[in-house]
């Protein structure tokens, strides 16, 4: 038998099997290989399916396996089974003459991989013991091919599929980062928020509190006799006090501010600060002015929109050059209080200001620019300066007199991105001064 024509063209063919990778090309040429020695014969190569624990057969051969799961019980351990083309008919020996259906099962390793199907004609020559073994000896030496094909195809869908969840892994990690800087973000609006909230409460609270004190002191008569009808007029003034200060509590300015009007970063303010003064060099060499700095080695770390920062600075050395007289000097300061609030002075030596200057310099003006063009004292103004310090919970000052140094100064709450105040609850005054 090892010299028959199917045993020797089934170890060569056998041999080209292994050049194959991919279980589906197995498939087709495994049937061409046996098909080549059995041409009178119907011949068909069912996979295995591991996951449904099904073979790939035709239906109407599905049906009669259906009926009798014995036979793929038979299959799974490693034995040939015969069943009848008939539909009602019982299974047979592999044996038998009489089997219309043969299966011969590819084991590897105790497991089915596949099986391979000899269909003889009902009317036709039918296989022989010698063609069934020499299937059999193909199935048993094509068998490890397969289920290494079969694995690498496993390997690969795993592989997929490891693939598929790296990468939703990955976009929901984007999208974790994303929604968490969003929340960072919203949060520190919060926190601004509040700032300016308590800000904008406690610079009405100090005027009403003192026109209501004022009124209860005249109610009171310690500024003389009243009659009934001032007496009432100041009763309307203290209620209506009272319920302003009450509202004033409520406030909230931050709600006016949209993401777009209030941009957000975390960064080093002495890096802001060091770019506006190399830009300001001009303005300072142009009268002669000294520019001396004191500026701890120590983070200045802040959450605000660098560019207006830069804006404050621009504008305050500006102003500072303007009021300075040529070959004076102008001090930088930075510093932290005990609350770690960000605190940055400028003072120009010699650059007092007259108090009819000092009292409208927050006001609008018509024009935003912090000098104009003229270059009059008068109309000298940081009302944008000091909407932006506002805008981010600070605080903003400035002390002058005729004849004396003129000092600016601004604070700014020290609010990280996705981390705590490190500055403690207070209230903090928002009003110009």
């Amino acid at each position: 038998m090892d010299g028959s024509p199917a045993r020797g063209q089934g170890k060569a063919g056998i041999a080209q099997l292994n050049q194959i990778s991919d279980p589906k090309i197995f498939q087709s040429e495994f049937e061409r290989l046996i098909r080549a020695d059995l041409q009178h014969i119907e011949i068909f190569v069912a996979l295995w399916d591991t996951g449904l624990r099904i073979l790939h057969v035709p239906a109407w051969l599905r049906s009669g396996l259906e009926r009798h799961p014995a036979l793929a019980v038979k299959l799974q351990q490693g034995e040939m089974v015969g069943i009848s083309h008939e539909e009602n008919s019982a299974a047979r020996p592999a044996a038998a003459a009489r089997s219309s259906v043969v299966l011969i099962p590819l084991i590897n390793d105790g497991r089915l991989q596949a099986a391979v199907g000899l269909v003889s004609p009902p009317d036709g020559p039918h296989l022989s013991a010698e063609d069934i073994e020499a299937v059999r000896q193909n199935a048993h030496d094509a068998a490890p091919i397969l289920a290494r094909l079969q694995e690498i195809e496993s390997l690969q869908r795993q592989n997929q599929e490891f693939t598929r969840k790296a990468d939703r892994a990955a976009s929901a990690e984007a999208n974790v980062a994303k929604l968490a800087d969003e929340k960072n973000r919203f949060e520190a609006l919060v926190k601004i928020g509040w700032y300016v909230q308590s800000n904008i409460a406690h610079d009405l609270r100090t005027p009403l509190g003192a026109i209501r004190g004022y009124a209860r002191m005249i109610l009171d008569g310690r500024t003389g006799d009243i009659n009934d009808k001032q007496r009432e007029y100041l009763r309307i003034i203290t209620e209506n006090t009272n319920r302003v200060i009450s509202t004033a509590n409520w406030m909230s300015h931050i709600a006016e501010l949209s993401g777009q009007q209030v941009g957000l970063g975390v960064f080093d303010l002495r890096e802001v600060w060091t770019e506006s003064a190399r830009a300001a060099q001009g303005l300072l060499s142009g009268k002669a002015l000294t520019l001396t700095q004191r500026i701890p080695e120590e983070s200045f770390e802040i959450t605000a929109d660098p560019e207006k920062l830069t804006y404050v600075f621009k504008e305050l050395l500006a102003v500072a050059v303007k009021l300075s007289p040529s070959g004076s000097t102008i001090t930088v300061e930075f510093s932290h209080s005990r609350q770690r609030e960000v605190t940055v002075k400028v003072t120009a030596r010699g650059a007092g200001m007259a108090s009819e200057t000092l009292s409208g310099i927050f006001d609008p003006p018509p024009s935003t620019t912090g000098v104009t063009q003229a270059g009059k004292e008068a109309q000298i103004n940081l009302s944008g300066v000091y909407d932006v310090i506002g805008m981010y919970g600070g605080r903003m000052f400035v002390k002058s007199a005729a004849g004396q140094d003129a000092t600016f100064l601004f604070t700014l709450p020290a609010i990280t991105v996705g981390g705590e105040d490190k500055s403690h609850e207070q209230t903090f005054n928002f009003g110009r001064r």
